[in-house]
């Protein structure tokens, strides 16, 4: 889709096209550009709608009193849009359409959008794609937005930072007071609603709610608990009368933009998640998970290393490494003493490094030491005619080397040669953990000892079994 096209996408929605909402919220679900550049078209016509969280237990009859207050809302005039988180189905991974089943009195009516949207494995009651699908209901036009949770219990709490008046509806029967009093969800509600209220016990259910929140600390809002049968629509119209009333509230005493705030910092945080995990495990960059794996089950690194070296070959399958895949693998520091030298980076510093190894072909102990985007390497001679040695002997502790980390070492040194520039190292030979390297003589790189790295082969993930 061109640029065009996204704008044009974008005014429909403003100007009020249902088709238009559920080609873009499509578009968002499957997280592709053409949704991002569309959302920047869209966010200037954002702020209007008021967001309603519903949530409770399965149920509790969330849906039915949904579907209850879209009635009275249209006989109102105003625009209503729903997001209806369910389950995600096991054989399409899709929603399963329970929610939106029970909304179908208004699915002829264009000023109401119904949308179901699946979980995917999100936990916290909602679906990943909620706040930015909220965005476009708003920019649509909607007057209020539902936000219906996925059947929740005790921890599925994050529509309180998608929605700007959180309802926690229950039903008589489905917990006695210690459950009420063990619910998370107690302390995310704005007005509390007892549904069914036409069952026995409702009676009870109201008060076990009110003595509850009478426990509560005293604030300037106190969440009323309210009675209704969704299904005749009774005491439908007072919990909106609620609802209206928190929004004024929420206006009133600047809490709107509290909230309004929060939520949006919960999707600045969801959406660099969801790109860094794309980045990081997606394409070459997870390839090497599994070899990283076996340095940490052998003790040669540590978990928070290996994340440290995933997220870097993340970086670099992404594109962030420089012109040919070039990037600095490491700094080489001759120390006369790791030991020593490890109380600096680990103790001073905070470095966490993995176990010393021995290159009894190089002459050297060296322990690494990750360092943010690259690494530390400390060099300590284990015989006494060995280069470090000699550096040691010559030059004292300090810098010894640059690693630059390239695609195929016996290329670039080949390339080196090329271009007249010295090489230590005639072919390439192993490094640490599986690498192979070469060296570049300092005469050429300008009294800098330069080493290529290449990587450890990765490990491809083996098909699963079918």
């Amino acid at each position: 889709m061109n640029a065009d096209e996204i704008l044009r996408l974008a005014s429909a929605v403003v100007a009020g096209s249902v088709q238009a909402a559920a080609r873009l919220i499509t578009l968002i679900e499957n997280d592709g550009e053409d949704a991002a550049s569309a959302l920047r078209a869209l966010f200037p016509h954002t702020g209007g709608a008021h967001v309603v969280g519903i949530t409770g237990p399965p149920g509790s009859g969330k849906s039915t009193l949904v579907n209850a207050a879209i009635r009275v809302l249209r006989a109102q005039g105003r625009r209503v849009g729903v997001i209806a988180v369910d389950p995600s189905s096991p054989f399409t991974g899709g929603a399963l359409l329970g929610d939106r089943i029970r909304m179908q009195d208004h699915s002829t009516d264009p000023e109401v959008f119904v949308r179901s949207m699946a979980t995917r494995g999100s936990l916290g009651g909602l679906a990943p794609a909620t706040g930015e699908a909220v965005a476009v209901l708003d920019a649509w036009g909607a007057a209020t937005v539902f936000v219906e949770t996925v059947g929740t219990g005790q921890a599925e709490v994050d529509v309180v930072s998608a929605a700007d008046t959180v309802v926690v509806v229950s039903a008589p029967g489905l917990g006695d007071g210690v459950q009420t009093l063990k619910a998370g969800v107690m302390e995310i509600g704005d007005v509390f609603v007892v549904n069914k209220a036409d069952r026995p016990d409702a009676d009870r259910a109201v008060s076990d709610l009110k003595m509850v929140l009478a426990m509560a600390p005293e604030g300037a809002w106190r969440p009323p608990v309210l009675p209704t049968v969704a299904t005749t629509g009774e005491g439908v119209a007072e919990v909106l009368g609620a609802v209206s009333s928190h929004a004024r509230y929420l206006e009133q005493s600047g809490g709107l933009a509290a909230r309004r705030k929060a939520r949006w910092r919960r999707e600045v945080v969801r959406a660099v998640e969801a790109r860094l995990r794309a980045q990081t495990m997606g394409g070459a960059a997870v390839a090497s998970l599994d070899g990283l794996v076996e340095l940490v089950a052998s003790g040669q690194l540590d978990p928070r290393g290996a994340a440290l070296r995933l997220l870097a070959a993340g970086r670099d399958a992404a594109g962030g490494a420089a012109s040919g895949g070039v990037r600095v693998d490491h700094i080489g520091v001759a120390v006369r003493s790791i030991a020593e030298a490890s109380r600096f980076y680990g103790e001073a510093l905070g470095l966490r490094g993995g176990p010393p190894e021995q290159l009894p072909a190089q002459g050297v102990t060296m322990v690494f030491f990750d360092a943010g985007e690259t690494r530390i390497e400390l060099l300590e001679p284990l015989t006494p005619d060995g280069p470090v040695a000699r550096f040691l002997e010559r030059r004292g502790e300090g810098v010894h080397h640059v690693a630059l980390a390239v695609p195929d070492v016996a290329r670039a040194l080949e390339s080196a040669r090329a271009a007249g520039f010295e090489p230590v190292d005639a072919t390439p030979r192993p490094g640490a953990h599986g690498t192979r390297v070469a060296f570049l003589h300092p005469k050429g790189t300008h009294g800098v000892l330069v080493e290529l790295v290449e990587p450890a082969p990765r490990v491809a993930p083996q098909p699963e079994e079918r």
